[in-house]
């Protein structure tokens, strides 16, 4: 009788770790699944694979460290480039990113920027990706000129967090819809890679872009 009340409950216990097991597992993969199909509703693969091939960095993972914060690029440095004229080693205006109230249940996040894309940027859908400090944001961005033009972005930020910033910070941009652009922006299709020329987007307590730096130069998502 003893022998048959502890197989039942080495049965029973393997039963429940299996379940566990089974468990962990669709949950891991459910989580994958959401974050895949936000970047593929944020990105669509064709910009995707066009911003890979500039050179960006992408942390993959769905447990990205929490990089709610302000930080300040400078100098922003041209690394690749398929807008006809750049010349590589380029500089643009200093750039201030806003990343908020990040999720990593949904893998959403708000980005606002400072010069990152036009005067103001503007996140409309954001997810996240990334793993130990290491992080991917993916973007869609509406990017403002004026009050009356502006262009459909869509933008990858990668780097490592750190106590002092966002070290190897690069963004990526591909304009993917110039309707109300103008010529202020980046032909429609075109894209640049960026890189902060001091490999660190040091954290800022301050969202404001100094007066000096609003006509200093033009920013990467600017026709030159």
């Amino acid at each position: 009788m003893k022998k048959q009340i502890i197989l039942k409950s080495i049965l029973a216990i393997l039963v429940l770790s299996i379940g566990v097991s089974t468990s962990s597992c669709k949950k891991e993969q459910s989580a994958a699944e959401i974050q895949t199909k936000r970047i593929s509703d944020i990105i669509p693969q064709k910009y995707l694979d066009s911003l890979i091939r500039l050179g960006v960095t992408i942390h993959e993972g769905t447990t990205p460290p929490i990089v709610n914060g302000i930080y300040i690029a400078n100098p922003t440095v041209l690394l690749a480039s398929t807008v006809a004229g750049d010349i590589i080693g380029n500089t643009f205006a200093d750039v201030k990113v806003k990343l908020t109230d990040q999720n990593n249940s949904t893998f959403g996040i708000t980005l606002f920027g400072k010069k990152l894309l036009g005067d103001n940027d503007t996140s409309i859908v954001t997810a996240i990706s990334g793993s130990g400090n290491n992080f991917t944001v993916y973007g869609k961005v509406k990017a403002s000129a004026n009050s009356s033009n502006y262009a459909i972005f869509a933008i990858i930020i990668s780097g490592t967090l750190s106590a002092d910033g966002i070290i190897n910070y690069q963004d990526a941009l591909i304009n993917i819809d110039n309707s109300n652009g103008g010529s202020l922006f980046i032909p429609e299709g075109t894209g640049r890679l960026i890189k902060d020329g001091n490999n660190l987007a040091s954290t800022t307590s301050f969202f404001r872009i100094s007066n000096a730096n609003t006509e200093k130069d033009k920013t990467a998502g600017q026709h030159p």
